[in-house]
């Protein structure tokens, strides 16, 4: 039987990928399910942590850890992605099942998973956490995780900004996560400018992508001359890594109040990690639905920062061939 990778990658050729790719589009059932994920060779699975930032505004989690402050449900925060997520699979013949978590992360609940997307674990416990408390990942979760990476799976990483004044860091718990695939993600604040000079951080990063990808890799290029965001933290890279995204000329880095020399140019990067891989970027909230004010003003529609989402999580499943331009990804082109 054909392994699901291969397969994702044959809907970019001519053929036999072709016409298995028309019978889809004929006879596949498009509906994207919010809670379950399906089994079908021509499914992509993606499995967002309920406990994210991004998603505890759009949804309710399957519960709330007791004695920990959270906030409240605005469903207002992410249905540009998931609608896009759904419209994305219907131009690539693929039927795009996106679910959340409902229990701790085990390698029961991630059987099945292509790519595992966290925005930002939330937290509101003590820094360091201990253990488990609160939201933040319990040891047997990120072994879990890692040996989902090491078979073959992919996780995007997209956390947020260290302190500033008031002290919160926002990679607290994403940086026990990203600590196993060598990634440091450090308690630092980075903006485009100093936060003193504007308050509100009503600017915004704009920075372009890497133009010489090697490979596949170049898929997360496609149709993305640049991204934003409000801010980030500092990641510190392993030694195998790729670049996808650098801080822009000006950055400036901030440790509490006291300005710091920035010390890693790194927006964003792709870590190889046994058969899988791992995407880390700087900032969760560029994602956000544009207007949506909480946790901080979403700018999905801003620069293309959508179609780097997207980008991410097809490469991270497999697809990753270069469309016509005109047809979509991977789209089938019609003899005319």
């Amino acid at each position: 039987m054909m392994d699901r990778r291969d397969f994702l990658k044959s809907l970019g050729m001519g053929g036999a990928g072709a016409a298995l790719l028309g019978a889809n589009l004929a006879s596949a059932d498009l509906n994207m399910s919010m809670e379950g994920r399906g089994k079908a060779e021509n499914t992509i699975n993606i499995l967002f942590d309920s406990w994210s930032s991004q998603v505890m505004f759009q949804r309710k989690p399957y519960r709330y850890p007791r004695g920990v402050q959270h906030p409240q449900v605005t469903r207002r925060r992410l249905n540009t992605i998931l609608g896009a997520m759904k419209s994305y699979g219907l131009s690539t013949g693929m039927q795009w099942n996106v679910s959340f978590t409902n229990s701790r992360i085990t390698q029961r609940s991630l059987a099945g998973v292509d790519v595992y997307v966290s925005l930002t674990r939330f937290i509101n416990e003590p820094d360091p956490p201990r253990t488990g408390t609160g939201f933040s990942y319990k040891d047997f979760e990120l072994t879990a995780l890692e040996d989902f990476v090491k078979q073959g799976g992919g996780i995007l990483l997209m956390s947020d900004h260290g302190s500033i004044d008031d002290g919160t860091n926002w990679t607290q718990n994403d940086a026990a996560l990203a600590s196993v695939f060598g990634v440091t993600l450090k308690d630092i604040f980075v903006t485009h400018l100093d936060p003193e000079e504007d308050p509100n951080c009503k600017g915004y990063m704009v920075m372009g992508i890497s133009t010489d990808l090697p490979g596949d890799i170049s898929y997360l290029a496609y149709q993305v001359a640049g991204i934003s965001a409000h801010d980030s933290c500092i990641m510190l890279p392993p030694a195998d890594f790729i670049p996808l995204a650098m801080f822009p000329e000006g950055a400036t880095a901030h440790e509490r109040n006291k300005q710091v020399s920035l010390e890693s140019p790194y927006f964003s990067i792709l870590v190889p990690f046994g058969a899988g891989n791992v995407i880390v970027v700087g900032n969760s909230g560029m994602v956000g639905d544009y207007g949506s004010p909480d946790p901080a003003p979403g700018i999905v529609n801003l620069e293309n920062n959508l179609m780097f989402f997207l980008n991410c999580v097809s490469f991270l499943a497999g697809l990753t061939c270069i469309p016509c331009p005109g047809y979509g990804p991977c789209a089938f082109v019609p003899t005319l």
